[in-house]
């Protein structure tokens, strides 16, 4: 028997900020009050009907709300769209008001889910679903027909959406709708790089992008046509001939695992333009385009290890790769990205790609432990894998079953509004299905809980995680895509701070690294060790042997660098900090921000 304590919620929802609660409110109010309830707590929110379970602000106030106030049994609402509208979400918000013996009454339909005697009968579980059904249908059809008429407005010219092409500018017409019409001096701008790309202009005959983004540059064009990208573009666009088919392709927001609906949306919109250029001039440009365009093998031969992760000091550009080989030694390094832009760079410096990979690298391996946790992360034990995958299957079968009930019902919804049939018929019917998946479901989290504890177990038996480092540190190195995903793992950012003949000073930016003291074995005997690199991490190399390389770490989070002179207590030269036996400035050790490193040198085939 449910219980009227005399609480209620009154839950009210509107999707736009133009309506109002009001008329929801004070209808809601009265109708609860026939029913015998004298206190009431409003929950109003303004969000989409069909907004995911963990953006729906409204039932987060509700269940934090209920779960202070126990008297408070019974929820109020007009229909059940006011809910929401999405059935995947609404059975959810069923499951959890079912849980808590919660009362759900709404206000237009006179239904509610506990019958007199507490109960749920499956005529309640399945009127349940019916105006859920109902619910998303009303709202889907309504966005299939704002679609429609989007699709034919943009087909006419009207309400284009998205950024404004260079060379158009937008009007707004009567009714609010907006069309696009031509700028007049930006669209003289656009006719005259395509001229320009496909005729030459001056003493360039087949001017190059970067040529043209140059040009206009000194012409003093809008700073949009200063970028070899927007040039490249707008010489692609096909809008400019008056008329273009989109191709776009987006997230489904509705997308659901184990469900029908499709991960990605297409929209292919036919989109009327004023016309800038003539269809013969637009595809003559087009074709020069793609005989410019190299054939040279584009697949990925080399992976540059430490791609967007080493800034220019003087651009802010990346350090791209540049590979080479001269007298069949490999020359690869790293130069400035910043040198090929319209405006370029002065920054010419040259880096080896060979020395600042290996750097890194053996700068991430002097943490083995923090390193091992990495790589077992990324590349688990094959037996936990095993109980993963078995976890994973077991949770989507239990998914599957959630998914062939609202599936059910569904199909019992459109047989009740299709046809004449026994509904005493259709229930016994549902409730023996439900009954037999109930059971399954059962079974499954059993299986579940069993599957979780091995997990647990053998994840566990991982006590020693170093020896995964030494059983694959070879094959590591070897392998520049493994090497390439650890390294992004820990490291976001390589500056440059100082580059000679002689040394080599960088600044380390960690994401991942060691921040508190960790504890050590050392032949069965416990001690505490400091990190091995900080948030901020320096790297100094001494580059006078070439052949033997040498190399040091600092943990200072600010270093200060002067004419190859470094300062801690006072400055001194960097050759110090090689120094052997352990250097000292008179009688104050240095140690504890210096240590050195064996830098292993990578010979990957780049």
């Amino acid at each position: 028997m449910m219980e009227n304590t005399g609480c209620a919620v009154i839950l009210v929802r509107v999707s736009t900020v133009i309506q109002d609660y009001l008329p929801q409110v004070g209808d809601l109010i009265d109708y609860a009050k026939k029913l015998g309830y004298t206190k009431f707590h409003k929950i109003e929110t303004k969000e989409s009907g069909l907004a995911d379970l963990k953006d729906k602000e409204g039932l987060e106030k509700l269940k934090s709300f209920i779960q202070d106030n126990k008297d408070y049994k019974t929820i109020f609402a007009t229909e059940l769209s006011r809910v929401g509208r999405r059935q995947s979400i609404l059975h959810q918000i069923k499951e959890w008001l079912v849980a808590n013996k919660i009362q759900l009454c709404l206000k237009d339909t006179g239904y509610t889910l506990f019958d007199s005697s507490g109960n749920i009968s499956a005529a309640g579980e399945i009127m349940f679903t019916l105006y859920g059904f109902f619910a998303e249908s009303e709202v889907k059809a309504k966005k299939d027909r704002f679609q429609r008429a989007k699709k034919h407005l943009m087909k006419m010219g009207l309400s284009i959406s998205g950024k404004t092409l260079f060379g158009y500018k937008k009007q707004t017409l009567e009714k609010q709708k907006s069309t696009l019409i031509l700028d007049e001096k930006n669209s003289d701008i656009v006719k005259q790089i395509f001229n320009w790309y496909l005729n030459g202009y001056e003493n360039k005959e087949s001017p190059s992008i970067r040529d043209i983004s140059l040009k206009c540059l000194k012409e003093n064009f809008p700073s949009y046509t200063h970028s070899k990208r927007n040039v490249n573009k707008l010489l692609k666009e096909e809008g400019y001939t008056g008329f273009k088919v989109t191709n776009n392709k987006r997230k489904n927001p509705n997308y659901v695992e184990f469900t029908n609906e499709e991960k990605y949306i297409i929209t292919q919109n036919e989109i009327k333009y004023p016309e800038i250029i003539d269809r013969e001039l637009y595809d003559a440009v087009q074709t020069k385009l793609k005989t410019n365009n190299t054939t040279a093998d584009k697949a990925n031969k080399h992976i540059t290890l430490l791609s967007r992760m080493v800034v220019c000091p003087n651009c802010g550009n990346y350090y791209t790769g540049d590979y080479r080989t001269v007298k069949n030694i490999v020359k690869n390094s790293l130069r400035c990205g910043g040198r090929s832009k319209t405006v370029p760079c002065m920054n010419k410096q040259v880096i080896s790609m060979s020395m600042l990979d290996s750097a890194i690298w053996s700068l991430i391996k002097t943490d083995l432990s923090l390193l091992s946790e990495t790589i077992n992360k990324l590349n688990p034990d094959e037996n936990i894998e095993i109980l993963k995958t078995n976890k994973l299957s077991i949770e989507n079968k239990l998914k599957s079953i959630e998914s062939e009930k609202i599936q059910l019902e569904n199909g019992l919804i459109t047989s009740m509004v299709h046809r004449n049939i026994n509904l005493s018929n259709l229930i016994v019917t549902f409730e023996s299905r439900i009954k037999k998946l109930s059971k399954d479901k059962s079974i499954l989290q059993k299986e579940l809980v069993k599957v979780q504890n091995q997990l647990l177990i053998s994840e566990k038996k991982l006590l020693n995680i170093e020896d995964i480092i030494v059983k694959n540190i070879d094959s590591i190195e070897n392998n520049p895509t493994l090497l390439r995903r650890y390294i992004s793992y820990f490291i976001s950012r390589i500056e440059i701070l100082s580059h000679d003949k002689k040394f080599t000073v960088l600044k380390i930016t960690f994401k991942a690294y060691g921040k508190e003291k960790r504890i050590v074995d050392f032949n069965g005997r416990l001690d505490y060790v400091d990190p091995d690199y900080s948030i901020f991490t320096h790297i100094i190399l001494d580059k006078r042997k070439t052949l033997n390389i040498k190399a040091v770490k600092v943990t200072k989070s600010n270093l200060i660098i002067e004419n190859n002179e470094i300062k801690f207590s006072q400055m001194i030269p960097i050759e110090r900090l090689f120094d052997i036996p352990p250097f000292d400035i008179g009688n104050k050790l240095i140690s504890q921000d210096v240590k050195r490193f064996n830098l292993t040198k990578l010979n990957l085939v780049q």
